[in-house]
């Protein structure tokens, strides 16, 4: 999965999601998770200061591999009650 990340060309960002996670609900009564972010190979472009690169890209690296096994850990849950349902 791709994420992909607009930005207002002439409106300056005050903010950035990094890492996401959400557990969503849809108009239609579908439940799904999601892990998003901006993708590592981004963060060199985005961030020029050597040391903030390297400490955005661990904690987005480290995050990620947390929230995956979270993530891995509800859907599997999620498809465990639709079976037993």
């Amino acid at each position: 999965m791709r994420d992909t990340i607009i930005m207002p060309a002439k409106k300056k960002r005050t903010e950035a999601v990094l890492l996401s996670f959400k557990i969503v609900l849809d108009t239609k009564g579908v439940l799904w998770t999601e892990v998003g972010g901006l993708p590592e190979y981004e963060v060199r472009e985005c961030f020029k200061n050597k040391e903030d690169t390297y400490l955005i890209e661990k904690l987005i690296k480290e995050g990620r591999i947390k929230l995956d096994k979270i993530n891995k850990y509800l859907e599997n849950e999620l498809t465990a009650i639709t079976y037993v349902n």
